[in-house]
């Protein structure tokens, strides 16, 4: 009689018992594997969307702070000579006679405007470190001026000059020497104009190149204008922080910023108090006092760059001085299918040239 052969392998049952337990374990694998992607976009998309509202908390902080300096002269002491006829002139930025260094708008939807988001626009210089230079005395009808240094100076550039008595914008139109700036009527853009009109040359005179004052001493300063507001591209819909300056144009400055809200913080001048505060709106514009605002409190609603991430949609408070104990007054993406994260950034800045020193 033959002996009976031993079993090898598996059988059917332990294949299947050995299967299932291998899908089992896949599953955990690629569950773990979607739950660690999932908890890395939320992860990437929350650190962008806090990167975006503090970056832009930055920028418009320091351009707020630094708003309103005109060297050892007031703003209202400021005259210009840009040619207001050129075609490039552009009184947003060019209007420098007793100008208004803080400015507010609310956008109306033209262009890629967001409707109802504010708009501020900042005025000022900053110091260039360059004097007039000893004996270079400005007399009338001269387009030379003599200076300590042009050191960071560039033809085509907007300077302030002045002596602490009176200010005069110009633009620079060439600088034939290390030590010497010319400001000629005739190029440039906008360029400067001839005497005549709003101002005359000092003793009546009607000289091209003159400014209304002849200077003996002064400091130059480059002046500074800045805009910024909220776009929406059309063909894609994602919206940023856009900045339109004197020195560059329009640009990007941070991306996903939603809107932007601001009120302004208003007192009289002699003591660095705030009275009230004042939304900026369509209907307010008319009662601020630009030249009384010492304070901008400025409401961020920034978005993840990224669709997908919430599980749902989002309700905040925007603007931060809502009162959002009703949730009736929480502010909600008009999509019900909107899956990003919102998060709102509310910072107040003091125009620091606008407050008095009180030695504290």
């Amino acid at each position: 009689m033959k002996a009976m052969a031993k079993q090898s392998g598996l059988t059917l049952v332990e294949l299947l018992i050995a299967s299932t337990l291998g899908l089992i374990l896949l599953l955990g694998v690629v569950q773990l594997f979607v739950s660690s992607s999932d908890s890395f976009r939320m992860a990437e998309s929350i650190g962008r969307m806090q990167e975006s509202g503090r970056l832009a908390q930055d920028v418009l902080g320091r351009a707020i702070r630094n708003a309103d300096y005109w060297g050892c002269i007031q703003g209202a002491e400021v005259s210009s000579v840009l040619d207001d006829g050129d075609s490039d002139y552009d009184p947003d930025k060019h209007a420098f006679v007793s100008p208004v260094s803080v400015e507010f708008d609310v956008a109306d939807g033209s262009g890629d405007l967001v409707t109802g988001s504010d708009m501020i626009t900042l005025r000022g210089v900053s110091s260039l470190g360059i004097s007039l230079a000893d004996g270079g005395q400005v007399p009338e009808s001269s387009a030379n001026v003599d200076v300590t240094s042009t050191d960071g100076l560039r033809v085509g550039d907007i300077l302030l000059m002045s002596d602490c008595d009176q200010g005069v914008v110009f633009q620079v139109t060439h600088m034939p020497g290390s030590k010497k700036i010319q400001h000629n009527t005739g190029n440039g853009e906008p360029g400067n104009k001839k005497s005549g009109g709003s101002w005359q040359c000092p003793g009546g005179g009607g000289g091209s190149n003159c400014f209304p004052k002849s200077f003996e001493s002064g400091d130059f300063f480059k002046v500074h204008v800045s805009k910024y507001f909220i776009e929406e591209d059309a063909g894609t819909g994602r919206r940023a922080l856009m900045m339109d300056s004197l020195d560059s144009g329009k640009l990007e400055i941070v991306s996903d910023v939603q809107d932007i809200q601001m009120q302004v913080g208003v007192g009289v001048s002699g003591n660095n108090v705030i009275n009230s505060w004042l939304d900026v709106t369509a209907g307010n514009l008319t009662t601020i006092n630009s030249s009384y605002v010492k304070a901008v409190r400025i409401s961020l609603l920034v978005r993840s760059p990224e669709d997908r991430v919430a599980r749902q949609r989002q309700r905040v408070c925007f603007p931060a001085w809502t009162d959002c104990s009703s949730s009736a007054n929480l502010w909600e993406p008009a999509d019900a299918n909107d899956r990003h994260y919102y998060r709102v950034y509310t910072s107040t800045y003091s125009i620091r040239n606008r407050l008095l020193n009180t030695g504290t």
